[in-house]
């Protein structure tokens, strides 16, 4: 590794370097949402744990280097990625509905609440592994482009993906199980 570099090796409050509190940020502001990511695509909570602290090492030792990183958020999902990919840790989320429902407001009626959980597993259920992955990043907040970067496809495949999984998700709604309803023609 090379020498660290001057502004490396000032020291701010509790004697941390500039680096060390730009990861410590960094971390704090992405770490949760990397690690409910990851989640989707490990087989188990330990694989994602890995990931997400393995790339937090990483943007540390790139950062050490001097190396310049432009997006952080993005960066961060993509080594995330490339890890479990190498590691042949990218699996299909099982259940990924119940951490997708937000906590319910104090006074909801439980019976709703298990309505409500039930349904969601069933429109996770019927979704690909690709359309849960597209429709997990845009929830984050992610745009077709960045999304389409980090999955490595075309933003209009990102496109036509989460065009699928709300049709998938309307016909569980409607009743129709994710399969799509048999067309019936008025005479």
């Amino acid at each position: 590794m090379s020498p660290p570099s001057q502004a490396q090796q000032r020291t701010g409050p509790a004697g941390q370097t500039l680096l060390d509190r730009e990861v410590i940020e960094l971390y704090q502001q992405y770490g949760a949402e990397l690690l409910r990511w990851a989640l989707a695509l490990a087989p188990d909570a330990d694989a994602a744990r890995d990931a997400v602290q393995e790339t937090f090492l990483r943007y540390f030792v790139e950062r050490r280097y001097g190396r310049a990183i432009e997006k952080p958020r993005s960066w961060l999902y993509v080594v995330a990625r490339n890890y479990l990919a190498r590691r042949g840790s990218v699996t299909a989320p099982e259940v990924a509905a119940v951490e997708w429902e937000r906590v319910p407001a104090a006074g909801s009626d439980p019976e709703q609440l298990a309505q409500r959980s039930e349904l969601a597993r069933q429109v996770f259920a019927t979704l690909t592994k690709r359309e849960t992955a597209c429709l997990r990043l845009r929830a984050e907040g992610w745009g077709y482009a960045e999304i389409a970067a980090l999955l490595k496809i075309r933003p209009g495949t990102v496109g036509a993906l989460l065009a699928r999984a709300l049709s998938k998700g309307r016909m569980v709604v409607e009743g129709g199980g994710g399969r799509p309803a048999a067309v019936v023609r008025s005479p």
